[in-house]
């Protein structure tokens, strides 16, 4: 209800409007120069060039939830992480000083980052990371303990989906007022269309490389957001993926 957009909104406008300014596109352009985002960090192997035709990989996305507990190859994570955020053009005079990612941005504010629990990826310690689509390497910000944190977080049984055999928890965590500085109220509904666009990148990435993925709702946030160590408001969850090796 919030996020109504309503005519002679002069707050909304003033708002939007504000970003179009010499200084604000600077600092748009800033985003995602974080500077280190974890205790260390790990470099991904080039992504592979993925050959299946969009239309294959519509006709062959599923909703995989037995998975065979084999490790995930680290290149196979490297393309899906790509295919969620990764950088694709810029940046350069051409895109305004952006770097531009695979999946839009209202206002290429990109509020939304991919947080993982890796559980089993080939030349990858069982860890917590977070991805830093720039450099396009990951950093890691927990330990074993903050994956054992994350999946006694799961509210869903194994029966529902065998997370104890996926190779890698795809967290999607969002800074709400990224969006929401610019466009107030309204900006809430970008930060989750930006989530479902995340998300069905992931799935047809996942359908290329044979990997089986699926959307996941069934998290206890507060727990999600200790085991992250992030503060539930400022940066929460707003959705999750689980990837493997289907069974």
């Amino acid at each position: 209800m919030n996020s109504r957009l309503t005519r002679r909104d002069v707050e909304f406008e003033a708002s939007v409007g504000g970003y179009f300014t010499e200084p604000s596109a600077l600092m748009v352009a800033l985003g995602g120069r974080d500077g280190r985002l974890g205790s260390s960090e790990l470099e991904l192997p080039e992504s592979i060039d993925l050959q299946m035709s969009l239309g294959e990989a519509v006709r062959r996305r599923r909703s995989t939830r037995s998975f065979s507990g084999d490790p995930v190859p680290l290149r196979y994570l490297a393309t899906l992480l790509h295919a969620a955020c990764g950088v694709t053009a810029g940046p350069d005079e051409t895109t305004g000083g952006i770097a531009l990612r695979s999946t839009p941005s209202g206002g290429a504010l990109y509020p939304v980052g991919v947080h993982l629990a890796a559980l089993n990826v080939s030349d990858v310690d069982r860890a917590t990371y977070v991805y830093d689509p720039r450099d396009d390497r990951l950093w890691q910000t927990g330990d074993a303990t903050a994956v054992d944190g994350v999946l006694a977080a799961m509210a869903s049984p194994d029966e529902v989906a065998m997370v104890g055999n996926a190779g890698v928890l795809l967290l999607l965590v969002a800074r709400p007022w990224r969006a929401m500085r610019k466009y107030g109220d309204r900006g809430m509904r970008h930060v989750f269309l930006e989530a479902g666009t995340i998300a069905q990148q992931v799935h047809l990435a996942g359908a290329a490389l044979g990997l089986g993925t699926l959307d996941c709702a069934g998290l206890y946030d507060d727990e999600v957001h200790a085991a992250l160590d992030v503060d539930g408001v400022y940066e929460a969850l707003v959705h999750t993926m689980i990837a493997g090796v289907p069974a």
